[in-house]
């Protein structure tokens, strides 16, 4: 969720039904799946890119190999 903010339609893991539903829903409603276009290219944007994940990371490994 903290991925994707309003930008899709979560489901239960393992839940066919619920895909199956989310799907057939979105299907049926393409003002919806506009909607959905346009928040999950403003949330990609909020996203860091790879060089400030990959630095993200390294901080982590650097603080649990200090703790260790």
């Amino acid at each position: 969720p903290e991925l994707v903010g309003d930008a899709a339609v979560l489901v239960p893991s393992g839940d066919a039904a619920a895909i199956g539903r989310a799907v057939g829903g979105l299907l049926a409603d393409p003002a919806r799946r506009e909607r959905l276009v346009a928040a999950g290219r403003q949330q990609a944007e909020t996203w860091p890119d790879e060089a400030a994940t990959v630095a993200q990371v390294l901080s982590t490994y650097d603080e649990l190999v200090q703790r260790g």
